[in-house]
């Protein structure tokens, strides 16, 4: 391949460096996928790289697949051996294959949020915690955090053991919570991190052979890293030090989730003789659109320096408009889709309004729908998030590992088996005072006079499920799923004649998943994968992420509803940004907090107007209702940061305060373009 020619100058310099530490920056739509598989494809073809030495990490299945899937096309499918994932899906084989090493077994299950929630709720029963004084949501952000720093059960302990009431709860529910999930043997998102670096640090020779393997290891979206995930690579490359990561300090708007912007900072500093390398040449949007975003991005201090260009000419001038209020606002952004469609060189498809906050939708859907626009909200209920598919994967993670009394105690009584909620939590009683599992108690229910009538049929339903268990290793994942309709009838409680439309949306719903098993097998399949386990589909299952999440065909011809956060890493030809008031974007919390907090806020500006790639309108009013209340918020400060020289509908009576630092100009009148 003629590498030289396939790539501009910096890209084919991120790609033929191979060698030692290497900090891509890669600034918004300057093709860091392309460069990363170029990458791959020129150590495997170029330098004589096994494929089975390369490790390439992202943060979704949805960007793992199509990294995998260029790969492929440029190496004509030699990738065996080679590791293409998420970080949750590259802890999940290592943690498969040396899990007893830390008191697990293979056949451990991966809990979900609503999971993990259930558990947490739990330990608030046996621990007598009102979820008033310490909700179950808090406890959750309070262990999630600790995890990310990396802080144990015993150690927060030790923190809180002076504190109030709430301080020294909330350890012992960590402490709690922790130890339900070895019994079960479950491990949350949080763990599979945590459980590999606990691995490594206790088994050495594991380590050792990991890091023997990867010889080179790149990672995507490096800016968005957290702590474990940080150590984690660090560990595996501390041999070889062929540590390649690709990111944008400038995209980092992930704190909340515990996104530590000091590591693609730093990485120049930990890794001596480091190449940095920057890609500034934006293949997405005009340069109005870039200078805007480099003006705005550049009132950040302490960032990596960079300049946005691009080769396809000036464009449209950005479309500043002050509406009255929010309803004036949302006819706005709908009377100027409706104009572009209606000329007929636009699609509803090409339009996404992009807003800081959910709450911000609301008037916009209402727009929409009285004007008759199409339209889809990103990031509804995911298929795996559906009532139906959470009770068929409940279902086949008991069947995989019994000991699951979080999956059990959801599908006991499902379909109805007459085992009422009463009985369960006896039956739950009994197995915390036992010391067992409740399917043990259930396997014995006939013994324990205070399960009553409800004792026979717990022991028919675990006896049902033990002979279901026996055929599970006799068929493949599609036919073991239609047997488990078979014999349990929770496909059939969807299908009876007088069954609603949303019985038989459910039971379309359980039927494609007998899809996803099929397309998951062939998958693994052309991936030279044979040893096809139950465990590894449930895998596959837990770590689908919202940007996985694949959208029906009839979703194709819509205008799409997002917040900012959400729109990270797409585009659109045209991008409305809605609500830009202080207050509202910027957050108010951020403005209460330190500086770190509006710059991270500035970043999601940057993020925003660098979506779109041909229009961008950005908006804010006068006054706003907002969860119930009535505001008049000063304009963004992000838009006293817009150079005049880029946008369009300033007031030429008043001083335009673009670029000047004064406060943005009003309207001249009520919902109409300054100007």
């Amino acid at each position: 391949m003629d590498y030289k020619n396939e790539l501009n100058d910096m890209q084919y310099e991120a790609v033929v460096t191979t060698e030692g530490p290497v900090l891509i920056l890669a600034g918004a739509g300057s093709g860091k996928t392309r460069v990363l598989t170029y990458r791959i494809s020129y150590l495997v073809g170029e330098c004589g790289v096994a494929p089975y030495n390369i490790m390439a990490i992202t943060f979704t299945n949805k960007a793992a697949r199509e990294m995998r899937e260029r790969t492929e096309r440029l190496l004509n499918g030699n990738v065996n051996g080679m590791w293409l994932n998420t970080f949750h899906a590259a802890c999940g084989k290592i943690l498969r294959a040396h899990a007893e090493r830390i008191g697990f077994t293979d056949n451990f299950v991966i809990y979900d949020e609503s999971e993990a929630t259930a558990v947490i709720k739990d330990c608030q029963r046996r621990l007598n915690i009102d979820d008033k004084r310490l909700s179950h949501g808090m406890i959750r952000a309070v262990i999630s955090k600790q995890k990310d720093e990396l802080v144990t059960p015993e150690q927060y302990a030790d923190t809180m053991a002076h504190t109030n009431y709430e301080g020294r709860m909330l350890a012992q529910c960590y402490t709690m919570y922790r130890d339900t999930l070895r019994k079960n043997n479950a491990m949350d998102f949080d763990d599979m991190l945590l459980n590999t670096l606990e691995l490594f640090d206790k088994c050495p020779d594991v380590l050792e052979y990991y890091q023997n393997r990867f010889k080179y290891i790149m990672v995507d979206e490096y800016q968005d890293t957290n702590q474990a995930q940080y150590l984690f690579i660090s560990k595996l490359a501390a041999k070889h030090h062929n540590l390649c990561v690709v990111g944008d300090d400038d995209q980092s708007i992930y704190s909340f989730r515990g996104a530590d912007i000091r590591n693609i900072l730093n990485f120049e500093k930990e890794n001596r003789n480091c190449k940095v390398i920057k890609l500034e040449q934006n293949y997405r949007s005009t340069q109005y659109i870039l200078d805007a975003a480099n003006k705005v991005i550049a009132h950040n201090s302490g960032r990596k320096s960079k300049s946005l260009w691009t080769s396809k000419g000036s464009g449209d001038k950005i479309v500043h408009y002050t509406a009255y209020n929010q309803n004036e606002e949302a006819d706005f952004v709908v009377r100027e889709i409706k104009k572009g469609v209606a000329a007929g060189d636009m699609n509803y498809s090409d339009y996404a309004v992009l807003y800081r906050a959910n709450a911000l939708s609301k008037n916009i859907e209402n727009a929409l729908v009285k004007h008759g626009v199409p339209y889809k909200i990103y990031g509804g209920l995911r298929f795996y998030d559906r009532m139906e598919i959470k009770d068929l994967i409940a279902y086949l993670r008991v069947f995989n590992n019994p000991a699951d009394d979080v999956a059990l105690k959801r599908i006991i009584n499902v379909p109805k088996r007459g085992i009422g909620q009463t009985s369960i939590n006896k039956a739950v009683e009994i197995a915390e005072r036992e010391n067992t599992s409740l399917f043990n108690v259930m396997l014995s229910a006939t013994e324990y006079p205070e399960l009553s009538r409800s004792g026979q049929r717990m022991f028919d339903t675990a006896l049902k499920f033990s002979e279901i268990m026996l055929q599970a290793d006799e068929m493949s994942i599609p036919d073991f799923i239609q047997r488990i309709f078979d014999e349990t009838g929770m496909l059939l409680e969807y299908e009876k004649e007088d069954a609603q439309i949303e019985d038989q949306a459910r039971a379309d719903n359980l039927r494609e998943f007998l899809s996803v098993a099929k397309e998951y097998e062939i998958e693994q399949r052309n991936m030279g994968n044979e040893d096809i386990t139950y465990a590894g589909f449930l895998e596959y299952v837990s770590l689908s992420s919202d940007a996985d999440t694949k959208v029906s065909t009839d979703d194709d011809n819509k205008v799409t509803l997002m917040t900012i956060h959400s729109a990270k890493g797409l585009e659109f030809p045209v991008v409305f940004i809605i609500g830009t008031e202080d207050g509202i974007f910027p957050s108010y919390r951020s403005l209460d907090e330190s500086p770190d907090a509006i710059n991270e806020e500035r970043r999601l500006c940057y993020v925003a107007i660098t979506r779109a790639m041909r229009k961008l309108y950005i908006l804010n009013t006068e006054e706003r209702m907002l969860y119930g209340k009535t505001t008049h918020n000063q304009p963004s400060r992000f838009l006293c940061e817009l150079p005049a020289s880029c946008v369009e509908g300033i007031n030429q009576k008043q001083k335009s305060s673009f670029g000047g630092g004064m406060g943005a100009s009003r309207t001249a009148g009520r919902g109409r373009h300054n100007g």
